[in-house]
């Protein structure tokens, strides 16, 4: 650097001296939390000046000698004098609150037990939330006087969370945030909808089940003390039809025990519903209980078929004398509750509804879980099964309730098989091919896992593939979304080892409609994914599925594009645990998109998609290794003397046309003499066929 350039950076750290010289001498005690962090601020920028200014003394040094400094030197001893006055000055200042900080801290109390520290409420934009999100923010946040208005107003931003974050207020302050959180959220109609829409919401119990009747009685309680907070008070009129609605969720035998205990004519109210449901909570528990105990203990039993059974059964099995007879009863309820649905009924396993509710294969499991015959569904090793009784489809040695298509085989291999049929039958003999039987069955076109996602706020149609090493998005997406593309040279394969050339790549942030999950992937860029999906138009009108599920893909039984496949980088990401079975063919899977509707529905059309895809290796790659073959040293060939012999004459006896042909002579290993006249034999014969 010249000197000029010296002289300026001087007079610049000159001019932060005078600012730092004149907070010294102007600073007085006003506020301890706002003044501790200023004069560590300004300490701070102390020790950055003095580290400057020490730089700055090196670099006038390493001028040469013929320069003239004018003082300059001189100037910045002067600056670092007074830089380590100002310094010692904010010690002293500290030092008052470092002071005072320990004075508190004797004169406090000592706790026994360090208690952890208690999390922050949050708020995600739920009304019904809202009130108590308040309450407890106010609490620790809002009411606590040794926070400024400032301090109040960034804990409570960082504390909304997804759609509460994006609420915008008239000033930057916290008690304006507030308000307009009041304002939005403090909606009584609004809450009063959402309580009453969740009692009528409730879902129906079909079995006796004491963990699922608890969570509707604190449910009810829930919405109702919601509702008592928002000055609606219960009457006998409110009593009458709310119970009336949870009568008709809970199960059957529940409601006929309710009815049973009424002794008078009087409307019951909605305590004595809630009062009779929680005594009977207690008494499922204690028949479990009780049941787990039995079973844990070894019991001789022996049915009418001459097999010891160590299990209790609660179904009918048929006797050679009786046309039907109980294998145990529960001495306390009379009768055991049935092993496959846990309900206290007398019924069979063919007509259980739990049961019949399961697909074929797992009817089967559940047989074999059970010690359940395969073929008739009584209590006895399918081995032993007397029954002349025979699938009425394929006429195979198993019940018709347990006959699957050869579809299933796959999945039946892993896991044993019919192990116990009888040894003269061939388990494949239980599976019919679908496209044989074709009065019984119709043509099936199997959903793909569709969803609609969101890419820069624009919604996009997906299909989830976990078949698939890597991502892929249209072009026609790609400009449509305005991504930036990327050249690349690579190729993917499928399904026989077809390839595909890939020229462009992209990369893109998936969410959900609720941005509550996102996910920065790669995509390759194609022409087209596949074909309008599904190929057809699908009939739902008869397919009941639950009004209040969210489908992942509302349109998912009508053709349309495809933009985007994801592969299986984020397949299990995406896809969540639970899962609704509609009908033995349709289930809907829950994924952070909502529910993905999978399975088959009947169809005419016979076209098929499968996505099966891989990347290649790169044409940068292939080329490098094409010149590292090219580049190896040739080795002298060991040739045998026929070979020889061919090289030699294609040497001597070839040339080029021009259209860059080779031509060669043919060549003889003995000499044409050999053959004799066999040319004008050849000649004649050849014309006598023309003559003729």
């Amino acid at each position: 650097m010249t000197v000029t350039e010296l002289n300026r950076k001087q007079t610049a750290y000159k001019n932060k001296m005078k600012k730092i010289e004149q907070f010294v001498n102007s600073f007085q005690y006003v506020d301890e939390t706002k003044d501790y962090i200023e004069l560590t601020s300004k300490l701070n920028s102390i020790n950055d000046i003095l580290k400057e200014l020490d730089n700055l003394q090196n670099e006038y040094c390493a001028l040469p000698d013929k320069v003239e400094l004018n003082n300059s030197l001189e100037i910045l001893s002067d600056m670092e004098e007074d830089a380590e006055k100002f310094k010692v000055s904010i010690l002293v200042f500290l030092s008052k609150y470092e002071e005072q900080k320990k004075e508190n801290a004797k004169l406090s109390p000592k706790s026994i037990i360090k208690l952890p520290d208690l999390p922050l409420p949050t708020f995600s934009g739920k009304f019904q939330e809202f009130e108590n999100f308040k309450t407890q923010f106010m609490s620790v946040i809002g009411n606590n006087d040794s926070l400024n208005e400032s301090q109040k107003l960034m804990y409570l931003k960082s504390a909304l969370k997804n759609e509460a974050a994006l609420i915008q207020s008239d000033q930057d302050n916290f008690d304006s945030l507030l308000k307009a959180l009041e304002n939005r959220y403090e909606n009584k109609r609004a809450l009063v909808d959402i309580h009453i829409a969740g009692i009528l919401s409730i879902n129906k119990l079909h079995s006796e089940n004491p963990s699922q009747i608890r969570s509707l009685i604190d449910t009810v309680r829930n919405h109702m003390r919601s509702l008592k907070n928002l000055k609606l008070e219960s009457n006998s009129l409110s009593d009458a039809i709310i119970l009336h609605v949870l009568n008709n969720k809970i199960d059957k035998e529940s409601q006929r025990l309710f009815r049973l205990s009424l002794t008078t004519t009087q409307v019951p109210s909605l305590q004595d519903f809630l009062s009779f449901l929680e005594v009977r909570c207690i008494q499922l528990e204690s028949v479990i209980k009780s049941d787990f105990a039995e079973k844990s203990i070894p019991i001789k039993n022996k049915s009418s078929s001459g097999v010891n059974n160590s299990r209790w059964k609660s179904f009918l099995t048929k006797d050679k004398n009786k046309t039907s007879t109980a294998v145990e009863s529960n001495p306390n309820q009379g009768q055991k509750a049935c092993v496959i649905c846990n309900q206290f009924k007398k019924h069979s396993v063919y007509n259980c509804e739990m049961f019949l509710n399961h697909s074929p294969l797992e009817r089967y499991e559940l047989c074999k879980k059970h010690n359940i015959c395969t073929n008739c569904l009584n209590f006895h090793p399918s081995k032993s099964c007397t029954s002349k009784s025979r699938c009425q489809i394929c006429s195979s040695f198993h019940n018709t309730k347990l006959h699957r298509d050869k579809t299933d085989v796959s999945i039946l291999s892993t896991l044993g098989g019919f192990t116990d049929t009888a040894s003269n039958v061939n388990s494949e003999q239980c599976f019919a091919l679908r496209s044989t039987d074709k009065k019984n069955s119709k043509p099936m076109k199997y959903l793909l896992s569709t969803a609609v996602a969101y890419v820069n706020g624009m919604p996009v149609r997906i299909i989830l593939d976990s078949a698939a090493e890597i991502n892929f998005i249209s072009s026609d997406c790609a400009i449509s979304l305005g991504l930036k593309r990327n050249r690349i040279h690579s190729s993917v394969s499928g399904i026989n080892g077809l390839a595909q050339d890939i020229k462009y790549e992209t990369n893109a942030i998936i969410s959900n409609k609720d941005n509550s999950f996102n996910e920065s992937l790669k995509f390759m860029v194609v022409p087209k994914i596949s074909s309008v999906t599904p190929s057809c138009n699908l009939d739902i009108s008869k397919l009941s599925l639950p009004k209040h599920i969210k489908l992942a893909d509302p349109s998912f039984h009508k053709p349309a594009k495809i933009s985007m496949l994801l592969g299986a980088q984020v397949f299990f990401k995406i896809i969540k645990a639970d899962q609704i079975k509609i009908n033995d063919s349709i289930t809907l899977q829950n994924s952070v998109f909502n529910y993905i509707v999978t399975g088959g529905l009947p169809t005419a059309d016979d076209k098929l998609h499968c996505f099966l895809l891989t990347e290649q290796e790169g044409l940068e790659n292939l080329i490098s290794k094409f010149w590292q073959f090219e580049s190896l040293e040739d080795e002298s060939l060991n040739l045998n003397s026929q070979t020889k012999l061919r090289e030699d004459h294609f040497l001597n006896n070839h040339r080029r046309d021009q259209t860059g042909h080779y031509i060669v002579q043919i060549a003889f290993l003995k000499e044409p003499s050999c053959l004799g006249e066999s040319k004008q034999t050849a000649i004649r014969r050849l014309n006598c066929y023309g003559e003729n």
